[in-house]
């Protein structure tokens, strides 16, 4: 598989991935290139992250997972995560599948849809898997994966109703060796719900002036109550996230238009330019001049 170069460094919940009549898209990932990590999101639709390069760390639901070469990881819709490159490795390439479920789905009530996508839509399932070379299934798995990959690209006629039937039958794989389960209750708690309202909020108005304040009242909490709940779920403090939001937006314009240095800090919620310069090379270990030279090297 061959990575693409991709911006998909935004809120991707408000994203539409594929179209309305085809709801599936894949993506390259590629770290450093467009990014060394990507701030907590959530989306509807299933991810599948096939690694082919290097090694990466996904928190998915307050959980570290690591990938490497060859792994794959599977991810229900809305579950949060986000993802960095693991320190002292320099690349991280990866084949990135999002699949609405609207691709199967019926949108009548069938026995499918009530026993099994519904459950997957609501969060009373599994919210992940990975699925390592170990794995007894992998190569079947694999072989899975990288056919709705060739099936996608190559786009041959009834291409459709072959991919359709590659994502029922990863589905039916995962959870018919135990990889997947579904449950009887959701399985998404009201804490991960309310750090998703935050996470949400700050998504659309990264803009603005976001204090610990604003975001405690947004959901009836104390100050100190959400900073705990946040912290337990997410690994960071709700400042440090709103500030990789922030960097993380500032990065993809940096990569990818012509803006001045100091209207994209002021554009992404930073109102001193020294400290977004000081911020900046903290978290990506470079300035965002230095990045934006990057970018004229590359491209000329």
């Amino acid at each position: 598989m061959h990575s693409e170069e991709r911006d998909i460094s935004q809120y991707v919940e408000k994203k539409q991935h594929g179209d309305v009549l085809l709801p599936f898209a894949i993506y390259g990932t590629y770290m450093p290139y467009l990014y060394s990590s990507y701030p907590l999101h959530c989306h509807e639709e299933i991810e599948v992250v096939y690694v082919d390069c290097g090694n990466c760390r996904y928190t998915v639901s307050g959980r570290d997972v690591d990938l490497k070469f060859g792994d794959i990881l599977v991810m229900m819709p809305w579950v949060l995560h986000s993802f960095r490159t693991v320190e002292k490795e320099h690349y991280f390439i990866a084949s990135t599948y999002l699949i609405s479920l609207n691709m199967i789905n019926n949108s009548s009530v069938d026995i499918c849809s009530s026993k099994y996508f519904s459950p997957m839509i609501n969060g009373s399932c599994s919210d992940c898997c990975l699925i390592t070379t170990e794995n007894g299934h992998y190569e079947e798995l694999r072989k899975i994966v990288e056919d709705m990959f060739d099936t996608y690209s190559d786009a041959r006629r009834f291409f459709e109703l072959q991919l359709k039937s590659l994502i029922n039958n990863l589905i039916f794989k995962l959870l018919d060796y135990g990889l997947l389960e579904i449950y009887d209750r959701p399985s998404e708690d009201s804490d991960v719900k309310t750090v998703r309202k935050v996470v949400d909020y700050i998504s659309e108005n990264y803009r603005e002036n976001i204090t610990l304040a604003k975001l405690a009242n947004l959901v009836s909490m104390s100050e100190t109550g959400l900073s705990r709940l946040f912290r337990s779920v997410t690994g960071m403090s709700c400042i440090d996230y709103v500030i990789e939001f922030r960097l993380s937006r500032a990065m993809s314009m940096l990569r990818f238009s012509d803006r001045p240095v100091i209207e994209i800090a002021y554009d992404v919620g930073f109102n001193n330019i020294s400290y977004f310069n000081r911020t900046f090379k903290k978290h990506f270990n470079q300035t965002p001049s230095q990045c934006r030279r990057d970018k004229s090297i590359r491209d000329g």
